[in-house]
């Protein structure tokens, strides 16, 4: 009898051919629990993107040897119980490294042209006086900064902070550190970044800190009131993480201060956010909808990464990206 998949979302096309060779796929008319419980008893795998997986939800599948994540983090999954009812746990954390580094430089350029304010007062005639555009530019202080010669600091040095370690060192002549107490020197040397020994030194000496650190207990408000008074007054903050990482209420008191000079958000505390959220007020910050792993390769990536994996549990093969190692032997 062929396995059964359950998707709580759409993925892309590729990934689900990919599954439909060998298993049936059945898509759920919605990702809460109520959709999702009257369809997990029977299957025996589950897919889903960024809904949760409950210690509840995961109960409930009787026949559920594992469950698969399309994306990095695990923070939307009870790993303890998945773990402790022996189901195995995939995910494609090599899947979306290139995109979510690209979008992390673009978030940067975009605050240090000044947030398009030039363009957005060009639109609206401001520019169509007398005079040279260039002499306006100047005369109306929206000049704006490079990137070259600048710091950036990664918080974290996992894949995604090392491939935009490589793009702004290497190819925008930036000045890159890092601190990340968990890697061996030998991957900030490989990677010529300059390791810090503590987050407050990071802070302290970088114009641009971008975050790529997992959602845990350990770095749930990370990036909190006293971490934001240790930043110059002219850097920028970038998140392409987890919204928990930052105290949103104090980056709020930080942008309104001045005490920072802007922030790009592609993660928030709540999400979907509602739509009287404070970042929508400030035109100091860059905000998106979760959207960094969004590109057509990085969709095609995680939809055959975790497909894969998928398949590799059903099949007896141990899968290339186990997020609870400690059950494989017992699974076996």
């Amino acid at each position: 009898m062929r396995s059964k998949v359950l998707l709580t979302e759409q993925i892309s096309q590729v990934g689900i051919n990919l599954l439909k060779e060998r298993a049936e796929v059945i898509i759920a008319p919605g990702t809460s629990e109520e959709h999702l419980k009257p369809l997990i008893g029977e299957v025996d795998a589950l897919l889903i993107r960024s809904s949760k997986a409950s210690a509840g939800l995961i109960e409930a599948g009787k026949r559920l040897k594992v469950i698969g994540r399309h994306g990095i983090g695990l923070d939307n999954i009870d790993l303890d119980a998945a773990t402790r009812l022996g189901i195995v746990v995939v995910h494609t954390p090599g899947a979306n490294t290139n995109a979510v580094a690209e979008h992390s430089l673009w978030a940067m350029l975009h605050c240090a042209r000044n947030f398009n304010k030039a363009e957005q007062a060009f639109r609206r005639g401001a520019f169509c006086g007398s005079g040279s555009l260039p002499g306006m530019v100047q005369k109306m202080c929206f000049t704006t900064t490079e990137l070259s010669g600048k710091t950036l600091g990664l918080v974290g040095m996992g894949r995604i902070a090392r491939r935009l370690a490589e793009i702004a060192g290497k190819c925008l002549n930036m000045r890159v550190r890092s601190y990340d107490p968990h890697v061996s020197e030998t991957v900030f040397s490989s990677d010529g970044v300059e390791r810090c020994d503590s987050l407050d030194s990071l802070l302290r000496g970088s114009d641009f800190i971008s975050l790529h650190v997992p959602y845990m207990e350990e770095t749930h408000h990370l990036i909190g009131e006293r971490e934001l008074a240790c930043m110059k007054n002219t850097a920028f903050l970038i998140n392409t993480s987890r919204g928990g990482i930052i105290d949103e209420k104090a980056l709020c008191i930080a942008l309104k201060s001045g005490r920072l000079a802007g922030a790009a958000l592609d993660v928030f505390e709540e999400e979907p956010p509602a739509k009287d959220m404070a970042f929508f007020g400030f035109e100091n910050v860059l905000v998106t909808p979760h959207m960094a792993a969004m590109t057509d390769l990085a969709l095609v990536n995680m939809a055959t990464d975790v497909a894969g994996g998928i398949l590799d549990v059903l099949e007896g093969r141990r899968p290339r990206y186990l997020a609870n190692p400690q059950i494989w032997k017992d699974h076996k």
